[in-house]
């Protein structure tokens, strides 16, 4: 690959002894036929559906044909292995990064490993400085790349330090996927080179990725001061209040205003996930005695959706009022119909907008332009609301509920668990009540700090 710009050559060590690296650093700009372009645009990871209903990840290579390793690898280790389908999509991605890595250094991995040349040390930095980024940034003109030389490893690879940067947790597990495959990947093909794979060289691989896995970041506890909550009582109201189909700051057209009101009074008073709601259909819903049930459907063929949005964990019956029930079997019953393709499947939430998916059930990334058209038309209330904020404040909802009945906690952590669709027992309770928390703990901060000023201590006369 061409680099074009100035120079600057950094010797560490003893320049002119041998095996000292030598490091230039360069801003250029990449051709559409360059190296590390070309690496990100050969392959790409998408769900396909099988006749059976299973959606299956697969890496696609530019002519089409799914990448025979990673598909080997996803199969036998991942999917045998029950992972989720999400999980093998980012393992998936994580293994592409690899291959864009390999591609722009010009390492040729398979013919590497069946000659049992083993990544180097050096190599390894690289290949974790270069998943640090975001894909899109290592393609981006003013991305900047170091390149490394070491006369003594015979290898001379790139670090590419991108503008932008993916989270540590998300670094961390994208290199624990690659130690993974290129654990497998090396000993598979060793396997089936008809070489012996003696316990030396099954040392040198554990070595290798054990180096890799040596270099993940360190995993720290999240903030708890910027960690996502419902919200709050003033923006629960306001929200209500924009939904409404007659509503003067409706941001929506009129075609969807009624379907966008339907999604979310869902969201807002069951709590149940996005892939959830676009995976209800109309029978689900009992008008007689306003139940819903929330299903798991993995593998639905009825679904025409590759990327099927599914329960993520236990299903369940959940109650609705008789107000929001009027508004959901309004929707199905009138405007729904509307459209000829929603009348051959069951899905409650569908596409309104005019073309080839018109009436086809509504897409995560569907659901996604919704939000985010919310978060544009009023950024200072709705500056962060997801259908995944709503989840955390029906559980605000649930617990001044459970506050004002006095339910015991015992029996409120059952309720929670079953409204949520978790196991009983489940700790991720804690997560959803943070601001309910909060409030509890500024409460008992204010009267304890009244109590003070009068001179008393609370709990004694």
């Amino acid at each position: 690959m061409a680099v074009r710009g100035d120079k600057r050559k950094i010797a560490r060590g003893d320049p002119g002894k041998v095996g000292g690296p030598t490091l230039v650093r360069t801003n250029h700009h990449l051709s559409p036929t360059g190296a590390s372009q070309s690496s990100l645009s050969k392959h790409r990871a998408r769900f396909v559906k099988l006749a059976n209903g299973e959606r299956r990840p697969l890496l696609i290579e530019s002519s089409g044909i799914p990448h025979f390793y990673a598909t080997l690898f996803i199969t036998t280790q991942a999917r045998n292995a029950a992972k989720a389908p999400n999980t093998q999509l980012a393992i998936l991605l994580a293994i592409r990064y690899l291959m864009s890595w390999a591609e722009s250094n010009r390492i040729n991995l398979e013919e590497r490993f069946v000659n049992q040349q083993f990544l180097t040390e050096t190599e390894l930095e690289s290949l974790r400085t270069f998943t640090q980024s975001h894909m899109g940034s290592i393609a981006s003109e003013d991305s900047e790349v170091i390149v490394i030389s070491r006369l003594d490893e015979g290898a001379r690879v790139r670090l590419h330090k991108a503008l932008s940067c993916v989270s540590s947790s998300t670094h961390y597990i994208r290199i624990t996927y690659i130690a993974k495959y290129i654990d497998w990947f090396a000993v598979h093909l060793l396997e089936h080179s008809g070489r012996v794979l003696h316990d030396s060289i099954l040392e040198q691989i554990r070595t290798m990725t054990g180096k890799l896995l040596l270099k993940r970041p360190r995993q720290r506890s999240p903030s708890l001061l910027s960690a996502r909550q419902g919200l709050p009582d003033e923006g629960k109201a306001h929200l209500l209040d924009v939904i409404q189909p007659q509503s003067a700051f409706n941001p929506f057209i009129q075609l969807v205003q009624k379907r966008n009101e339907v999604i979310i009074l869902i969201l807002y008073y069951t709590g149940i996930r996005a892939g959830e709601l676009l995976a209800i259909k109309v029978s689900d819903f009992n008008f007689q005695s306003n139940e819903l049930v929330i299903p798991r459907r993995h593998g639905d063929v009825n679904d025409p959706r590759n990327d099927q949005p599914v329960a993520k964990t236990m299903d369940r019956r959940l109650v609705l009022s008789q107000k929001a029930m009027d508004v959901i079997f309004s929707y199905a019953m009138t405007e729904r119909r509307t459209f000829p393709a929603a009348r051959r499947h069951e899905f409650l939430v569908v596409v309104h907008q005019s073309g080839r998916f018109q009436g086809q059930p509504l897409s995560m990334k569907g659901l996604a332009k919704i939000f985010a058209k919310l978060q544009r038309t009023d950024p200072k209330g709705f500056n962060c609301l997801t259908a995944h904020v709503l989840r955390h404040t029906a559980n605000d909802n649930l617990s001044d509920l459970m506050d004002e009945q006095k339910v015991p906690e015992a029996k409120e952590q059952k309720t929670r668990s079953y409204m949520m669709g978790w196991k009983e027992g489940s700790r991720s309770a804690a997560i959803y009540t943070r601001r309910h928390t909060e409030k509890k703990a500024r409460e008992a901060s204010l009267k304890l700090q009244e109590g003070w000023r009068k001179g008393k201590t609370i709990g004694k006369q």
